[in-house]
């Protein structure tokens, strides 16, 4: 146990309490604010407690003291605190409440080297296909089209053997998907049993309304316990 002496003490004034008994008598009691209990306290009490450093004196009695407190207990992490509230929040909270509303989206007839100058630009590792009534019907991966040695780089070249080939032509035409009002728990279930890291959400309707990434639910929950991040 570290020796609470190894730290420099802190000085506390001690105050004179003086009560009239009549006749010209009175008491007089002294007194200072413990920094452990926060509560004032009789002198005598102080004398007694081991994190007593010294009291200095003077002509007209105690003046101060040197007190080496307790070191205060942390406050336990806010996830403590909110723990028990997650799991009803997760219950209730849908996918449209965290997903992202802003994302590319291509149309079936879109050229590979256009796909390839979009990855490129945009600094995104797959797009939705829209059919004509921009329904989903699919998504073009950076892997879709890339050479596998080039997947990395900031500058994309397209494998020549996709060279001319379309979105249609391109793409995985079995996405993975939630619909709109999915649960959270449910969507993190569908991300791991797929074993991937997003979804997209689509409406009723089979149109794209957002994506939802195992990173938007891990920031969620995190932002639930208080935690910034």
């Amino acid at each position: 146990m570290k020796d609470l002496r190894e730290a420099e003490g802190i000085p506390l004034p001690i105050h004179r309490v003086s009560t009239g008994l009549g006749q010209g008598e009175e008491e007089v009691r002294w007194t200072v604010k413990c920094p452990d209990s926060q509560q004032v306290v009789d002198l005598e009490t102080c004398e007694g407690c081991p994190h007593l450093e010294h009291i200095q004196r003077g002509a007209a009695g105690p003046e101060s003291l040197r007190c080496h407190p307790e070191a205060p207990t942390p406050p336990p992490p806010p996830g403590e605190i909110y723990e028990p509230l997650l799991p009803p929040l997760l219950e209730h909270t849908r996918v449209d409440e965290l997903m992202t509303q802003n994302l590319y989206c291509v149309g079936e007839e879109m050229l590979a080297e256009e796909l390839a100058e979009l990855f490129a630009t945009r600094k995104v590792s797959g797009v939705p296909v829209l059919d004509e009534d921009e329904r989903l019907v699919g998504v073009v991966s950076r892997a879709d089209l890339l050479r596998a040695s080039d997947e990395e780089e900031d500058t994309p070249r397209l494998h020549p053997e996709r060279a001319g080939a379309t979105a249609s032509e391109l793409m995985n035409a079995t996405p993975v998907v939630v619909r709109e009002g999915t649960t959270v728990p449910q969507a993190a279930a569908v991300m791991a049993s797929a074993r991937v890291h997003r979804v997209l959400v689509v409406s009723a309707e089979g149109k794209v309304v957002g994506v939802l990434s195992a990173m938007d639910v891990v920031r969620w929950v995190a932002r639930k316990a208080c935690y910034a991040v």
